[in-house]
Formats: structure tokens, sequence, C-alpha cells
């Protein structure tokens, strides 16, 4: 009797746990916007695209041969982010693992170091106008 009570008692909490994590996953997964991505993917020039989609594993749109982007041990390149350089961006390049190496007010373009698998994310901030190699 009380090996039943607690098999229906472990069912009954594995299938509120299935209803609760479904949604959330479903709800997760509908915040990336396919078209904000496709925007933000546009502000990455071709070399860099290439080498994202190398370190994905999505061979069909990574070509071979050498794209001339060099990345360290860590997975890290040197980008140029056309944008101005303000507080906030600043605080985004360190927060997806990135640093600032050097910054000019002039052609309003920032110098980082950052990890090639967050540039989408870099990119698609509003102020981000583009990211090239260095």
């Amino acid at each position: 009797m009380r090996t039943a009570r607690v098999v229906v008692v472990f069912v009954c909490c594995t299938a509120i746990a299935l209803f609760v994590a479904a949604p959330a996953l479903r709800a997760q997964r509908s915040l990336v916007d396919p078209q904000a991505r496709l925007s933000a993917q546009q502000k990455i020039s071709a070399p860099l695209m290439t080498e994202i989609y190398r370190r994905r594993g999505d061979a069909r749109r990574a070509p071979k041969g050498t794209t001339g982007v060099r990345v360290d041990r860590h997975g890290r390149t040197l980008v140029r982010v056309h944008a101005p350089l303000n507080d906030a961006l600043k605080r985004k390049i360190a927060a997806l693992g990135g640093r600032v190496m050097s910054s000019a007010t002039v052609p309003q373009e920032v110098v980082a170091l950052m990890p090639v698998s967050m540039l989408e994310r870099l990119a698609a901030d509003d102020t981000v106008r583009a990211i090239t190699a260095n």
C-alpha cells in the first residue's frame, strides 16, 4: 500500500514537472526572433560569419578554405565594431566575454577581443552598425 502511494506521488510530480517545463521551453525558444537574428548576421562580415558557422559545426554554410580570421585557443578574435563607444556597449562587450582594446571617436569604432560565438549577440545591439575582422 505504501509503495503504491509513493509511485502515485512520483507519477503526479513527474506529470506536473512536464506540464510546467514544456511551455517554459517553448516560450524560451520563441524569444529568439529569426528576423532579428538575420539582421544581426547582416551586420557581420562574411569571413567572420564563416568562422561562426565553422565553430557551430554547420558545414553546409561554411565554405572550405581559409578565412584569414585569426582565432586564439580560447575562441576569441580581434574585431572592429562600428559603433560609438559608451558605457552600455562596454558593459555588453564585457558581459559577452570580450574586452575593449581601443576605440576611436572620429570613425566611431571600437577594437575588441571577442569570442567568435558571441558576435551575433553583439551585432543584435541597435547601436552596432557593423562588425568586421581587425
